[in-house]
C-alpha cells in the first residue's frame, strides 16, 4: 500500500536526496521517493480500489434555465401545468 493514497497520521522521514528530516502531516500524499520510506500500514489511510474511485452524482439534476422558464409561464397561467396522459396501445381483440 506504500506510495498510493493519503497519510492518516504523523509521519517522520529522511528525504532520500537531502538527508533533511521531514514531517508528513496526515492527509498528504507523499512523492513516491519519499512513500516508499514509509513502511508502517497504519499511517496510510485506506485507499479507493481504481474502479471505486470514480465520483457518481447522487439526486436529482440541476434545473436549466429552459425549465425555470416552462415553470415560471406555468405558475403564471394559473397554477401548475397539466401533463398529457400516456397514450394506451390498443388491443387487437375483439
Amino acid at each position: 500500500m506504500a506510495g498510493r493514497g493519503r497519510l492518516k497520521a504523523a509521519v517522520y522521514v529522511q528525504d532520500p536526496a537531502t538527508r533533511e528530516e521531514l514531517i508528513l502531516l496526515p492527509g498528504e500524499s507523499p512523492d513516491p521517493e519519499v512513500a516508499v520510506l514509509i513502511t508502517n500500514p497504519d499511517a496510510w489511510a485506506e485507499v479507493l480500489e481504481e474502479s471505486d474511485s470514480e465520483l457518481i452524482a447522487v439526486g436529482e439534476p440541476e434545473p436549466t434555465e429552459r425549465d425555470s422558464a416552462v415553470e415560471a409561464a406555468g405558475a403564471e397561467a394559473g397554477g401548475g401545468a397539466k401533463k398529457p396522459q400516456a397514450r394506451r396501445s390498443r388491443s387487437s381483440g375483439s
